[in-house]
């Protein structure tokens, strides 16, 4: 079974099948939230480390940082946030990009190893990034799509996984180095979707030993009660075989069901890690009723 190595400036973070489940925090993100992007553009990087200090507070393992769609630079913008929240907390970064020089940038200035977020099997952009990941020795999450899009049926999404494991081989690196993307699609749109992306997961996991991720929010796109959905959607695709989720933990339905998933599944040996998070939101809540 894969198993990767993230590190911040002295954490490290181990992902492997099996165990609990990795978060990677969602929130410091200027293409998904607004308050982020305003705060960017008018050149002030204390919100993304606050939103990076609350989310490890909520139970966050990695925190992912993109940039991407501002009037500001991606080249400018991205070292400038990486260094914020490096600096704020002690946790590996998933680091989103679009600019392949504002990536370069970036793991230039990040302490420990960091994930790259994301490449997929289109060659043109496949090996320019794993080119990077080897000189900055980054991991890499890897989506099965390529040129001709994102396959339909998890045995296409496996063929394609398999296609980008043999290439990253080539470049020194194996299936400890890549977390594939299971790709999470909008139930809504295509009522197949949540079945194809839960048997990729078995399929990813079976046949290849891989570490996967989702972001559940994709699957609730278009749908009332977003969020009650995506808890549901993380706790199946746990069980299906997911063990990195992108995600808000700061939302208690989120993070309750992420924790919960994991004790039915083994994952939470005794549920060691669902009691000491109950125990902190207890002391929480004691500490502001006082």
């Amino acid at each position: 079974m894969a198993r990767t190595v993230l590190r911040g400036r002295s954490t490290v973070v181990e992902i492997e099948p099996g165990r609990q489940t990795c978060i990677i925090g969602e929130r410091c993100n200027a293409l998904g939230y607004r308050s982020v992007r305003e705060s960017v553009e008018a050149g002030d990087y204390d919100l993304v480390a606050k939103r990076a200090e609350r989310q490890i507070a909520a139970g966050a393992d990695v925190i992912n940082v993109n940039m991407v769609g501002m009037s500001v630079t991606e080249r400018r913008a991205l070292p400038q946030a990486v260094e914020s929240i490096a600096a704020a907390v002690d946790a590996p970064l998933s680091i989103d990009f679009g600019d392949p020089d504002a990536l370069r940038e970036a793991l230039r200035i990040v302490p420990g190893r960091a994930l790259i977020n994301s490449v997929n099997g289109e060659s043109n952009k496949l090996e320019p990034t794993l080119e990077l990941a080897r000189e900055y020795d980054a991991a890499v999450i890897a989506m099965p799509s390529d040129n001709r899009g994102i396959p339909d049926s998890a045995g296409r999404r496996l063929e394609t996984a398999e296609r980008i494991v043999r290439r990253a081989a080539d470049f020194g690196m194996s299936v400890d180095d890549l977390i594939f993307d299971a790709i999470s699609i909008g139930v809504a749109t295509d009522p197949g979707a949540g079945h194809v992306t839960f048997e990729t997961c078995r399929l990813l996991r079976r046949e290849l030993g891989a570490n996967v991720v989702l972001g559940a929010s994709n699957a609730s796109f278009g749908l009332p009660r977003r969020r009650t959905l995506d808890a549901a959607y993380l706790a199946m695709a746990i069980a299906s075989g997911m063990n990195v989720a992108l995600t808000d933990p700061t939302l208690p339905v989120l993070k309750w069901s992420l924790l919960s998933a994991d004790c039915c599944m083994g994952h939470d040996v005794y549920g060691g890690r669902y009691i000491q998070s109950f125990r902190a939101q207890q002391a929480g809540q004691a500490e502001v009723r006082s």
